[in-house]
């Protein structure tokens, strides 16, 4: 959510926080056990993921048509291995019309609408888990983050038998005021210490809208401080991208598994209309892994 729809979202949020009862939950793929017992021979192979901010807040209040884009985006999101999605709150059913995915999970059920973290996923995946962000900036200005759940989510896709990536699908608060960046600090506090819990020697991705401009000195230091201290990289950055965007992908191999980035992409021509215009206020990021098994410790 964004300062220029602040107003109108939050007059929205307010009228529909009673009126929205729809159950909405993570799937359970059917993927086997977290062991390595059955583990095939495969050891090495190139997968590609996407992370995409899809705008979809009810319109008007969206930044973007998603009544009308999100037929658009579905069939187009089959070309990656993993979607990650942001802002999918109100149209998940026109964004998952096309799906030719076996694994798909939806947004988290809370707040006023979910926190808008769905995935997509040719691997089997454990059961996607959701954390509410406890840190947030705005209920009724500065992009009005507070009127639902914003967080992050996570899970482990088995690239091979036995071979399990954990995968982290994020959005952070909006705005540039102190205390968006303050909320963002905290936030990022909230996630270090997740993957600390969670994938402590893991290979991992972290993806989605960062809301993290580099410009902006105190979001300059809270991105370097988890790219620190989880030894992350940013795929932008690997591959000399250029232009750095609030909506990154970021990773870290292990001992036993080897993630090596061979391409990142804007993929402004994917997701275009008949004018040429986007799909969504976002453009779509992606980027290609060639990943290799090194055995386990």
């Amino acid at each position: 959510m964004k300062n220029r729809k602040g107003f109108l979202q939050t007059g929205f949020l307010t009228l529909i926080a009673v009126a929205l009862t729809a159950p909405v939950s993570s799937e359970k793929s059917s993927g086997s056990g977290l062991d390595r017992k059955n583990r095939a021979w495969t050891e090495q192979g190139v997968f590609s993921i996407l992370t995409y901010n899809v705008a979809g807040l009810p319109e008007p209040f969206s930044g973007s048509r998603p009544a009308k884009y999100s037929q658009l985006i579905s069939p187009r999101l089959n070309d990656f291995d993993l979607v990650l999605t942001q802002e999918d709150f109100w149209y998940h059913r026109d964004l998952v019309s096309a799906s030719k995915f076996p694994h798909v999970a939806k947004r988290s059920r809370a707040g006023t609408l979910g926190d808008g973290l769905s995935r997509f996923s040719r691997f089997p995946m454990s059961e996607v888990q959701h954390e509410a962000w406890r840190a947030c900036s705005g209920y009724l200005r500065r992009g009005s983050d507070c009127m639902t759940a914003k967080g992050f989510a996570w899970a482990r896709h088995e690239l091979a038998p036995g071979i399990w990536l954990d995968v982290y699908d994020l959005h952070m608060d909006a705005g540039r005021d102190p205390g968006d960046q303050e909320a963002r600090a905290a936030e990022m506090d909230q996630l270090i210490a997740a993957i600390r819990r969670h994938s402590a020697g893991r290979a991992l991705i972290v993806a989605g809208d960062w809301n993290l401009y580099c410009q902006r000195p105190r979001d300059r230091a809270v991105l370097q401080k988890l790219l620190d201290e989880e030894h992350l990289t940013d795929v932008c950055r690997a591959l000399n991208c250029g232009e750095e965007r609030v909506d990154r992908i970021l990773f870290r191999g292990s001992a036993e598994l080897e993630l090596i980035p061979r391409a990142y992409r804007l993929e402004v021509e994917r997701f275009q209309n008949d004018q040429g215009g986007q799909l969504s206020d976002h453009k779509a990021v992606s980027a290609t892994f060639a990943w290799k098994y090194l055995g386990a410790d």
